[in-house]
């Protein structure tokens, strides 16, 4: 039978073997917490270093920084939630659009390059907080003129480049002059200077040498 004392034991047991427990898994749990406090933090650092580097490149898209950063997408927003995912579809989309995997030509192209960038780039701004509209992040962006016709350059240089490796491509070459005509006495002098040469190394003509200072003369003919 469990009088009032027993149960007022058990109560008093119970309660010290809770504050045992807590007293032994607080620090635990809270080394714990703050590890996935840390981990969070640094996910998230990541991801929005990864919108910033975009934000900064979306007019250079070749730069090793923009690529880089467009890279990383598939890793730093992994996940299956209805946030995350889209933007890795999206990244999906964009890219087949940069392989062209539809075949899309000309400013047909260019369209659905920038459409399928600026529609991850929005998402991307919102899962992170931004209230940026889709018209913002795709006007708002300075690119010094001069930096575009560097770019076109390089572009027009390395695909000339490509073509004549592959020999697609020619170099066009003109003649602007001749060389002046050789007069006659400086052509005998020329074909004289050769012979002589020619004796010489056959061995046919010695070499005169001469020793000035009182010594005496040495010479072969």
């Amino acid at each position: 039978m469990t009088t009032p004392a027993t149960v007022a034991t058990w109560t008093f047991q119970l309660s010290d073997v809770a504050i045992i427990i807590a007293t032994l898994a607080g620090p635990v749990l809270a080394v714990q917490a703050q590890k996935w406090l840390e981990k969070s933090r640094a996910i998230n650092d990541r991801r929005n270093h990864i919108f910033r580097v975009l934000m900064a490149t979306r007019a250079a898209r070749l730069s090793p920084g923009h690529v880089e950063a467009l890279n990383a997408i598939p890793v730093e927003f992994y996940g299956r939630s209805k946030k995350l995912k889209p933007i890795v579809d999206d990244w999906h989309t964009y890219l087949d659009t940069l392989e062209n995997k539809g075949n899309l030509e000309g400013q047909v192209l260019a369209v659905a390059r920038q459409n399928a960038f600026m529609d991850m780039l929005h998402k991307i701004s919102i899962f992170l907080g931004y209230s940026f509209n889709r018209s913002e992040l795709e006007k708002d962006v300075y690119y010094p003129e001069g930096h575009k016709v560097i770019e076109d350059d390089q572009e027009l240089i390395r695909r000339g480049f490509a073509a004549m490796f592959k020999e697609e491509l020619a170099i066009p070459m003109a003649v602007k002059e001749f060389p002046a005509t050789v007069d006659e006495q400086t052509f005998d002098n020329q074909a004289a200077l050769t012979k002589l040469l020619t004796e010489w190394l056959e061995g046919q003509r010695a070499v005169k040498v001469e020793q000035s200072e009182g010594d005496d003369h040495i010479s072969e003919a």
